[in-house]
């Protein structure tokens, strides 16, 4: 592994590749829906009806669209304390993407397959924990190589490696939550996730004043 580097210009466009494969990820995702409404539709179907036949993909990729959303403010989030870069982050940046780059995927077979597909959902949800972990990856090296901001507060920083460990916890439990069907998955991602996030920002706040 090569030694970190200093250098803000190469950081930048770390960033700047980070930020446009998630734009382009999240702009992926409508593909299904446009071409399922497409030419091939009679020009004589209802918009209700093509709605309706087209809820499923459009569910999918509001979930999708979030649960991506997510990542990228995590992401946000750690390389706003990134000051260097080392090989290694490049490389965990890069699987971490990778993956994300995958999701649209599963997003089209959610869509196709329908909600109730448990080993589409659970398969899905493997995805997003394996995004999760990759995430967390990134950040868990950038502290531990001491590559972040040497006057950040270690609150914040203790604060964020929770975070992270509480959202690698609940989208790894999605994954066999996923089998049941999307709505228990949902609960997971939507509303658990959160829940999570600040419960374990409360702790730190709590054993921060205590001391």
């Amino acid at each position: 592994m090569s030694s970190r580097q200093d250098d803000s210009t190469g950081l930048e466009r770390v960033v700047f590749f980070s930020d446009a494969v998630f734009a382009i990820v999240i702009t992926l995702l409508v593909l299904p829906i446009a071409v399922d409404a497409g030419v091939d539709s009679p020009p004589d179907v209802r918009l209700a009806v093509l709605l309706a036949d087209l809820t499923p993909r459009i569910m999918a990729f509001v979930v999708s669209f979030l649960v991506i959303g997510q990542f990228w403010l995590a992401h946000h989030r750690t390389f706003g304390l990134v000051r260097r870069y080392d090989r290694l982050l490049l490389w965990l940046n890069l699987l971490a993407l990778m993956v994300i780059s995958f999701l649209p995927f599963p997003t089209a077979l959610l869509g196709a397959r329908g909600s109730d597909d448990g080993s589409v959902v659970s398969f899905y949800a493997g995805c997003l924990a394996l995004a999760s972990i990759l995430t967390m990856a990134v950040w868990l090296h950038a502290v531990r190589a001491g590559l972040i901001d040497e006057g950040a507060d270690r609150h914040v920083v203790t604060a964020q490696t929770r975070r992270s460990y509480a959202s690698v916890a609940v989208f790894v439990v999605s994954v066999p939550v996923g089998l049941l069907g999307l709505t228990p998955a949902l609960l997971c991602w939507l509303v658990l996730l959160p829940v999570a996030r600040a419960l374990v920002t409360r702790v730190g706040t709590a054993a921060r004043a205590a001391g």
